[in-house]
C-alpha cells in the first residue's frame, strides 16, 4: 500500500497549523488593519495584557509559546519599534527581560480585545466544526498528549 508523506500524522498537524494560522492571521489584520500585526504578536500582546500587571518576561513568553529565544526577540523587537510594547530589565536579575504594554499598545488591545476574543472562538468552532462533542473532548486529549510527548 503506498501512502503519502502528507497523509503521516506530523505533516497533517503541520498543514493544519498553517490554515489555523493563516485564519487567524486574516481576520486579526481586518481588526488591525493600521497596525499590521500577526496572531503570534497579537497572542504575545493578549498574554501581556490579560497579566494584569503581573511581571512577564522573554523567558516566561518563550516557554508558553514553546518559541525558542531568537524567535521571542524578533518579535518583540518589531513590537517594542512599533512602541506597543516596553521593554526592561528584572532589578534583581539584569539578564532577565521584562516586557509590558506601552499605553499604546495597552489601548489598542484594550479598544479590541472583544473582536480578537471574537475572532478566536470562531477560529476555534471552525477548528472543530463536524465534530461530537466526545470527538472534541478525544481530539483535546491527543494533542495534549502529543505535546507531553515533545516537553518529556
Amino acid at each position: 500500500m503506498e501512502t503519502s508523506i502528507l497523509n503521516s500524522i506530523g505533516p497533517q498537524i503541520k498543514i493544519a497549523n498553517t490554515l489555523i494560522e493563516k485564519e487567524l492571521n486574516n481576520r486579526i489584520a481586518e481588526i488591525l488593519t493600521e497596525y499590521n500585526l500577526t496572531g503570534p504578536q497579537v497572542a504575545l500582546m493578549i498574554y501581556i495584557f490579560e497579566a494584569k500587571g503581573r511581571t512577564v518576561t522573554q523567558k516566561e513568553l518563550a516557554d508558553k509559546f514553546v518559541l525558542n529565544h531568537s524567535t521571542i526577540r524578533s518579535i518583540v523587537k518589531r513590537l517594542e519599534k512599533m512602541q506597543l510594547i516596553d521593554v526592561a530589565h528584572l532589578k534583581s536579575d539584569k539578564r532577565q527581560i521584562v516586557l509590558s504594554l506601552s499605553g499604546k499598545g495597552y489601548n489598542v488591545i484594550k479598544n479590541h480585545i472583544n473582536q480578537i476574543y471574537k475572532v478566536m472562538k470562531n477560529v476555534n468552532q471552525k477548528i472543530v466544526k463536524n465534530m461530537s462533542e466526545d470527538d472534541q473532548k478525544y481530539f483535546s486529549n491527543s494533542l495534549n498528549k502529543i505535546i507531553k510527548n515533545f516537553n518529556i
